[in-house]
C-alpha cells in the first residue's frame, strides 16, 4: 500500500507539473501574441485588472486595500498597537517600521563620525547634517532643514492646520504622540526614564539626549551661532532666534499684570507665575520648588556638585553662566566702575552699594 501510494503522489506531482509548464507556456505566448501589450504604458498594466476608490473625505484616489488603510487617517482607527510603548497604527507596515526603535542593534554606521543608526534613512538623512545639505525651506519665514516631512509640519504651524488640540489648554499637534507627551506636562507624568540612572523625563527627546551624556566620549554641542546685539551663544539656531525677539520687541508678548514685554508665550506663562506665586517645579531631594524648570536644574546642580561652567582663565567652575559671566569680570578687575573713585565692581548692584558710600541720599 505504501508502494502504491507513493506512486500516486509521484503522478500527481508530475501531471501538476505539467500543467504548469503548459500554462506558463501559454501565458508566454498570450504576452508575445496580444498587440495591445505593445501599446500599454507600465502605469496601465500596473492598473489593469485593480478597482479603484474615491476617499469621501479628501477625494484621493486608492486601489481597495490602501483605501482601507488611507480611511483611518481621517477617522482616527489606529488597530495597529506597539505592545511596548503602547503607540498605535493605522496598518501593520507601519508597526513593523516603529519597532525598530525599540531594538538595540544599529546596523547603519556613519562613515564620517561612525554614528549608527537603526534605519538606513535614518542614516541618509544625518550625512546631510556633515555636507550642510537643508533643501527644504520655508517660503514663509526662510526657515529650513533636511527632511519634507519636518518643513510639512513646519508650515502648518504658520497655518494653525492641526490635526489634534489638548483639551486643557487647546494647544495644537499634529501627532497623538506629541499630545500625549505634551499631556505629560499638565499632569506632571514622567514616562521616560534612563536605564542606567535613573532620571526621568516628559519628553522622549530629552532622555535622548540625556543618554548621550553617559557616554564617555561625550562632548556638548558647539554653540555656534552668537547674537549680534549681546554676544550670547546658542548650539541650536531656533533658540536663537527665539533670543534675538527680546531685543526686537517682535512678537512679543505682554504681562497684564506689570506690563513687562518677554519674547513668547512660554516666557510670559513663567514670568506671570512671579506674581501668581506657582512654583509647579519642585526638588525630588529637597522640596524646593521654582518657577521655572531651569531654576529647577541649576538648583539640582547643588545637590550633585556638578558644575558645568567654568572659566577658561582659571579653571574655577560654576553651576550657572550666569555666576561664570559675573567671576570673568575679576579678572577684567570689574567691568561696573565707580565715577567718583573709578573702584571697580563685578555687578552693577554691588556699584549701586558703594556708591551710597559717596552720597547716602543715592
Amino acid at each position: 500500500m505504501e508502494v502504491f501510494g507513493e506512486f500516486i503522489l509521484i503522478s500527481l506531482l508530475s501531471r501538476s507539473a505539467e500543467n504548469a509548464n503548459s500554462d506558463s507556456v501559454g501565458k508566454k505566448k498570450r504576452r508575445l501574441t496580444s498587440p495591445k501589450r505593445e501599446n500599454c504604458t507600465k502605469q496601465e498594466r500596473k492598473s489593469k485588472g485593480k478597482s479603484w476608490n474615491k476617499c469621501e473625505f479628501c477625494g484621493k484616489i486608492f486601489t481597495r486595500c490602501k483605501m482601507l488603510i488611507h480611511r483611518r487617517i481621517h477617522t482616527g482607527e489606529r488597530p495597529f498597537a506597539c505592545s511596548m510603548c503602547g503607540e498605535a497604527f493605522v496598518s501593520k507596515g507601519a508597526l513593523t517600521v516603529h519597532m525598530v526603535i525599540h531594538s538595540e542593534k544599529r546596523p547603519f554606521p556613519c562613515d564620517i563620525c561612525n554614528r549608527r543608526f537603526k534605519r538606513a534613512f535614518e542614516l541618509k538623512d544625518h550625512k546631510k547634517i556633515h555636507t550642510g545639505e537643508k533643501n527644504h525651506v520655508c517660503d514663509i519665514c526662510g526657515y529650513s532643514c533636511i527632511q519634507r516631512t519636518n518643513l510639512v509640519n513646519h508650515r502648518k504651524r504658520h497655518l494653525n492646520e492641526y490635526k489634534l488640540r489638548c483639551e486643557i489648554c487647546e494647544k495644537g499637534f499634529y501627532t497623538n504622540t506629541e499630545l500625549q507627551e505634551h499631556k505629560n506636562g499638565h499632569t506632571g507624568e514622567k514616562p521616560f526614564q534612563c536605564d542606567i540612572c535613573g532620571l526621568a523625563y516628559r519628553y522622549r527627546y530629552r532622555l535622548t539626549v540625556h543618554k548621550k551624556k553617559h557616554d564617555p566620549d561625550y562632548k556638548p554641542p558647539e554653540k555656534t551661532h552668537q547674537c549680534e546685539i549681546c554676544n550670547k551663544t546658542y548650539s541650536r539656531k531656533q533658540v536663537l532666534m527665539s533670543h534675538m525677539k527680546s531685543h526686537t520687541g517682535e512678537s512679543q508678548c505682554t504681562c497684564t499684570i506689570c506690563g513687562k514685554a518677554v519674547s513668547s508665550k512660554d516666557y510670559l506663562k513663567i514670568h506671570v507665575r512671579t506674581h501668581t506665586g506657582e512654583k509647579p517645579n519642585v526638588c525630588d531631594v529637597c522640596g524646593k520648588a521654582f518657577i521655572s524648570k531651569k531654576y529647577l536644574k541649576i538648583h539640582q546642580r547643588t545637590h550633585t556638585g556638578e558644575r558645568p561652567y567654568s572659566c577658561e582663565q582659571c579653571g574655577k567652575s560654576f553651576t550657572q553662566q550666569s555666576s561664570l559671566i559675573v567671576h570673568r569680570r575679576s579678572h577684567d578687575h570689574g567691568q561696573y566702575v565707580c565715577d567718583v573713585c573709578n573702584k571697580g565692581f563685578l555687578s552693577r548692584s554691588v556699584l549701586l552699594t558703594h556708591q551710597k558710600v559717596h552720597n547716602p541720599a543715592f
